[in-house]
C-alpha cells in the first residue's frame, strides 16, 4: 500500500484564514497537487519547504478576505458596546457612583496637569534665561544667632563684579518701586504700581519685546522712562509718544525713550514702565538716591549674566573676599550667593523681599500634583473593587460567551470595553465641568488660567491619554479577574467571589483610607497653622486702622489732611510719619554705648501718635510727646532689642548710629510688635526716632461708628487736597491676611481633595457594601431565622471595615507626621503638633464608613427572611 504524505498543517491554516473563500478551493488543490509532484521528483523534505515558499506567496492583499474579518471585528466590538450599555443600564447605581468618581479624578487631575504645566513655563522665554543669575545673600543676625536669606543686596555689588570677575560678562540693577507712582501728560493722570528703575542692560537680559525707539539708547540718559504698550496708549492715546515729557516719579519730568510690549502673563518680571537708573545717581540725575548708590545700604535686586561656561560654584566661593576688600564691617554676616534665574518664580519660598515681582511656590504645585493622584487613585480603587465585587452578577455572562466559543482575550475585550466606554463620558463631563466653573477654581486656586489652556493640545492629549491610561490601569486587572473561572466551575458554584480577589479588595480599601486620612491630618495641621498665624496677638490693635499712602502732592499740606480728617467723629488718630504697620521701615547696624558690638536693627521714623494709634504699650519710659521738638534727638527700642543687648534699664542709656557717631538718649521702651507676616519673620530688634521730614504714610485710627460715611469723608478730604493723585489705602487687619494668601491657598487645595477623598471613599464603600451585602444575603437571612438581632447584624458587618480603618490610621500616622513637621519647619512662629489632629482624621473616617454600612445593613437586615430564603 502506498504512504500518503501531508504537507505542513499551521501554513495551510494560516493561509486558510487569510484567503478568500470564494479562492482557497482553487489555491489549495494547486498547492496540494504542487506538492504531491514535488515528493515523487524531490522528496520529502523539500517538498515541504517549497510548498511553505509556495503558501507564503499567497499572503497578498490581492487574495485577503477583507469582507469576513472587517464584518467579524465590526459586529465583535459593536456587540461588546451593547453589552456594556445593558450591563450600565442594568447596574445604574453602580454606573453612577463610577461615573461621579472618575468625572471628579479627570477633573482634578486635568486641572492640576495644566496648572502645574503652566507653572513650570513661567520665564522661559528669555533666550538668556541659562545665563541669568540673581544675586541673593545669608545675612547672619547676632547676637540674635538668625540666618535670613533675602534678595536685597548693594547696588554696588553687580558693577564691582564686572570690573572683578571675568565670568561675569554684565549686570542689572532693579529697584521695583513698592508705592503707586502717578504719570500724568497734560490733564491726563494714570497711576500704575509696577514701575521699576533699572540699568539700561535691562531689555539686554529679558527678552520683552521693542516696539519703538532705539535699543541701545532706551535707558541710557538721565530722567528717561520706557512705557509697555498698553500704560503708553492709556496716557496718549493713538499720539506717538516718543519724545513725550510725562510728569511722574517725585514730581519730576521724564522723557518717553522707548515703548516695549506687555510684559506676558507668565513673566515673574512684573513692569509697565522703566525708569533709566542714572535717574538716581548724584551729580548725574535730578533724584539724588544714595542709598541705591553705596556699599552700606542693603535694599536693591541684582541680576548677573554669566559667561557660558561659567562655574557658578567657583564664582561663589570667590565672593566672600569681595565683600572683605569693599564692605569689611559685613563681610563676617553677608555671605553671597547666586541663584539661576530659571529657578526664581519656584524656589524662592525662603528668601525675602521679593516685593514688585511675581513669585510662586514648588511646594504647593508638588501638594496639588499629589493631592490630584491620591484623588485619581481613590477613584480607581472605587472602580477595581466595585469591578471586582460584582463578578457574581458577571459569571452568567462569563460561561455563557466561553461556551459559545470565546476566548479570553476576547472576554477582556467585553470588560474593557465597558471601561472604556465609562472614562470617556467621565472624561468628557469633566472638561465641560473645567470650562463651565474656570471662573470658581480660579477664585480658589489663586491663578488666573485662560480658557484656551483647557483646549490646548496639552490638554486633548492629557484627555486621552486618562482615556486609554484609565483603561490599562483601571480595566485590565479587572477584566484579566472576572474572566479567569473555567466554565465547570462557573457551572458548579454558587454566586460569590472569584478567586482570591478577597484579599486584593480589602488591601485597595486599605490603600483608599490610608489616602483620605492623610489627606485629612494634612488639611487639619494645615487650618491650624493658618488659624494660628491668622489670630496670634500682634502687640498691637489692627482693628480698624487705615494706612493711607501720601505722595509728594499732599505731603506738603499733611498738616490740613489730618486736622481734616480728625474733624470726623469716627476718626479717633491720626499718625502722619515715614513708618506705618506694612512700609516705610528699613534695617541698619547701630552701636548701643557700653555694649561690645553692633546690632542689625529694624528702624521707625513714627511721631507723638503712632503708639496711640495702633495701640502699642509703653513698657518702660514714656513715649514721644506731642508738638515736642526736643524728642527729634531721642529714641525709643522694643522689649527684643533690650533683651538682645542684655540692660535691665536701658532709660537713659545711649545709641549710636556710626560707631564714632553723635549718639542719641532711650526714652522709651514698648512692647514687641510684629510688622511682618508670622510665616516668615520673627520680631527684630527695633528703634524708633522721632521722624520730622517728609510723611510716607498716614495711619487713621477709626472708631465703631459707621465705617462707609468715614470712608467717604477720607475721600472727600483727599479730593481737595490732590489733583492728580487717587486715593490709595488700605487695612492693616486685610494687609496681615493678604501676607497670608500662600498658606490660604494651599489650605484651600487641601481641603478640597480631603472632602473630595471622603466623598469618594464614601462613594466606593456605598457601592461596596451594597455588593457584599448582596453577596451575603441568605447568611443574613439565616441569622435573622436563627435570632441574631439587627445590632449583632452591624457588628459583623462593621468589624471587618473598623479593622481595614484603625490599619490605615496607623499606616498615615508616621507618614502624615514626617511631612507636616518638615513644612511646619520653614514657618518662623509655628504649632506644636499634637494627637488631636490625627484622632480627630480618624474619626472622621470611621464615622463616615459606620455611618454607611450600618444604614445599608440596617436595610439589608430588615428584608423578610423568608423573601430571601424562599429564592433559594
Amino acid at each position: 500500500m502506498k504512504k500518503e504524505f501531508h504537507p505542513p498543517r499551521w501554513i495551510y491554516k494560516i493561509v486558510e484564514r487569510f484567503c478568500d473563500p470564494y479562492l482557497w478551493e482553487g489555491i489549495s488543490g494547486d498547492l496540494q497537487e504542487v506538492f504531491h509532484e514535488n515528493v515523487e521528483t524531490k522528496g520529502l523534505r523539500k517538498a515541504r519547504w517549497m510548498y511553505i515558499i509556495h503558501s507564503i506567496g499567497f499572503l497578498r492583499n490581492v487574495f485577503r478576505n477583507k469582507t469576513k474579518r472587517i464584518t467579524t471585528m465590526r459586529s465583535i466590538w459593536l456587540n461588546y458596546f451593547i453589552t456594556s450599555f445593558r450591563s450600565l443600564k442594568r447596574n445604574k447605581s453602580y454606573f453612577i457612583i463610577n461615573l461621579i468618581g472618575l468625572i471628579v479624578a479627570i477633573a482634578c487631575s486635568l486641572f492640576a496637569l495644566i496648572y502645574i504645566n503652566d507653572e513650570l513655563k513661567f520665564d522661559q522665554f528669555h533666550t538668556k534665561s541659562a545665563q541669568i543669575h540673581r544675586l541673593y545673600k545669608h545675612h547672619l543676625y547676632e547676637p540674635e544667632g538668625t540666618n535670613h536669606l533675602t534678595f536685597e543686596t548693594s547696588g554696588m555689588m553687580g558693577p564691582t563684579m564686572v570690573e572683578e570677575y571675568p565670568e561675569v560678562e554684565s549686570f542689572l540693577r532693579v529697584n521695583p518701586r513698592a508705592y503707586q507712582v502717578i504719570l500724568s501728560y497734560e490733564k491726563k493722570n494714570v497711576a500704575t504700581e509696577k514701575l521699576y528703575i533699572a540699568d539700561s542692560t535691562f531689555f539686554e537680559f529679558f527678552d520683552f519685546p521693542i516696539l519703538s525707539g532705539s535699543p541701545s539708547e532706551l535707558l541710557t540718559a538721565p530722567s528717561s522712562i520706557v512705557l509697555s504698550e498698553s500704560l503708553a496708549k492709556s496716557i496718549f492715546g493713538d499720539e506717538d509718544p516718543i519724545g513725550k515729557v510725562v510728569l511722574g516719579l517725585n514730581d519730576l519730568n521724564f522723557t518717553v525713550t522707548g515703548i516695549f510690549k506687555d510684559v506676558p502673563r507668565r513673566s515673574s518680571i512684573q513692569c509697565n514702565a522703566v525708569v533709566s537708573w542714572t535717574t538716581t545717581v548724584a551729580g548725574v540725575g535730578p533724584v539724588s538716591y544714595n542709598w541705591m548708590n553705596n556699599w552700606r545700604a542693603q535694599g536693591i535686586f541684582t541680576f548677573l549674566k554669566l559667561a557660558p561656561d561659567a562655574s557658578t560654584n567657583e564664582l561663589v566661593k570667590k565672593l566672600p573676599e569681595m565683600m572683605k576688600r569693599h564692605l569689611p564691617a559685613r563681610a563676617d554676616r553677608y555671605f553671597l550667593q547666586l541663584q539661576p534665574f530659571e529657578r526664581m518664580y519656584l524656589y524662592s519660598d525662603d528668601i525675602k523681599n521679593k516685593d514688585g515681582m511675581k513669585f510662586s511656590s514648588f511646594t504647593f504645585i508638588l501638594t496639588l500634583g499629589i493631592s490630584a493622584f491620591l484623588v485619581f487613585v481613590i477613584a480607581s480603587v472605587n472602580y477595581v473593587n466595585s469591578s471586582l465585587s460584582r463578578a457574581s452578577q458577571t459569571q452568567v455572562e462569563v460561561g455563557i460567551r466561553k461556551t459559545m466559543g470565546s476566548t479570553r482575550s476576547q472576554l477582556m475585550g467585553r470588560f474593557v470595553t465597558e471601561t472604556f466606554f465609562n472614562t470617556t463620558v467621565a472624561s468628557l463631563i469633566a472638561m465641560l465641568l473645567l470650562f463651565i466653573f474656570l471662573s470658581q477654581i480660579n477664585a480658589i486656586s489663586g491663578k488666573e488660567l485662560p480658557m484656551e489652556l483647557f483646549y490646548s493640545p496639552l490638554a486633548i492629549v492629557a484627555l486621552l491619554s486618562f482615556i486609554v491610561g484609565s483603561c490599562v490601569i483601571i480595566g485590565v486587572y479587572p477584566a484579566y479577574i472576572l474572566s479567569s473561572p473555567s466554565i465547570s466551575s462557573i457551572l458548579k458554584s454558587s454566586p460569590g467571589q472569584v478567586g482570591s480577589t478577597g484579599w486584593f479588595r480589602k488591601a485597595l480599601l486599605t490603600l483608599q483610607f490610608f489616602i483620605s486620612i492623610l489627606l485629612l491630618i494634612s488639611t487639619a495641621l494645615i487650618n491650624r497653622q493658618t488659624y494660628y498665624m491668622e489670630n496670634k496677638p500682634l502687640g498691637f490693635n489692627k482693628d480698624q486702622v487705615l494706612v493711607i499712602d501720601i505722595d509728594n502732592e499732599v505731603n506738603q499740606k499733611i498738616d490740613v489732611l489730618e486736622s481734616e480728617l480728625l474733624s470726623h467723629p469716627n476718626i479717633e488718630t491720626v499718625s502722619s510719619t515715614r513708618s506705618a504697620i506694612g512700609g516705610g521701615s528699613y534695617s541698619t547696624t547701630v552701636f548701643p554705648v557700653g555694649f561690645s558690638g553692633e546690632l542689625i536693627s529694624r528702624i521707625y521714623g513714627v511721631n507723638a501718635e503712632f503708639t496711640e494709634a495702633y495701640g502699642i504699650e509703653v513698657n518702660m519710659g514714656r513715649s514721644f510727646l506731642k508738638n515736642a521738638i526736643a524728642d527729634s534727638n531721642k529714641l525709643i527700642v522694643n522689649q527684643a532689642w533690650v533683651d538682645f543687648v542684655g540692660w535691665e534699664d536701658p532709660i537713659g542709656r545711649r545709641i549710636r548710629f556710626d560707631s564714632d557717631g553723635d549718639s542719641y538718649p532711650i526714652v522709651g521702651v514698648v512692647s514687641d510688635f510684629h510688622i511682618y507676616s508670622l510665616a516668615t519673620s520673627e520680631i527684630e530688634p527695633m528703634v524708633m526716632y522721632f521722624h520730622t521730614g517728609e510723611s510716607y504714610n498716614s495711619s487713621v485710627k477709626i472708631g465703631s461708628g459707621n465705617l462707609k460715611e468715614t470712608i467717604e469723608h477720607i475721600e472727600k478730604t483727599w479730593s481737595k487736597l490732590s489733583e492728580r493723585t487717587p486715593l490709595n489705602f488700605y487695612f492693616v487687619d486685610q494687609w496681615f491676611e493678604d501676607q497670608y494668601k500662600k498658606e490660604n491657598q494651599l489650605l484651600k487645595i487641601s481641603t478640597i481633595y480631603s472632602v473630595i477623598s471622603i466623598i469618594l471613599c464614601g462613594l466606593g464603600l456605598f457601592s461596596l457594601t451594597a455588593l457584599l451585602l448582596q453577596q451575603r444575603t441568605k447568611e443574613i437571612s439565616i441569622r435573622r431565622v436563627l435570632g441574631a438581632s439587627i445590632a449583632s447584624i452591624l457588628s459583623l458587618i462593621n468589624k471587618q471595615f473598623v479593622v481595614i480603618i484603625l490599619i490605615s490610621l496607623v499606616l498615615a500616622t508616621p507618614v502624615a507626621y514626617l511631612l507636616l513637621a518638615k513644612w511646619l519647619d520653614q514657618f518662623a512662629y509655628s504649632i506644636t503638633v499634637s494627637l488631636f489632629p490625627f484622632i480627630f482624621s480618624g474619626l472622621i473616617v470611621m464615622m463616615v464608613s459606620i455611618l454607611i454600612v450600618s444604614l445599608l445593613s440596617i436595610r439589608s437586615a430588615n428584608v423578610n427572611p423568608s423573601k430571601n430564603l424562599r429564592m433559594e
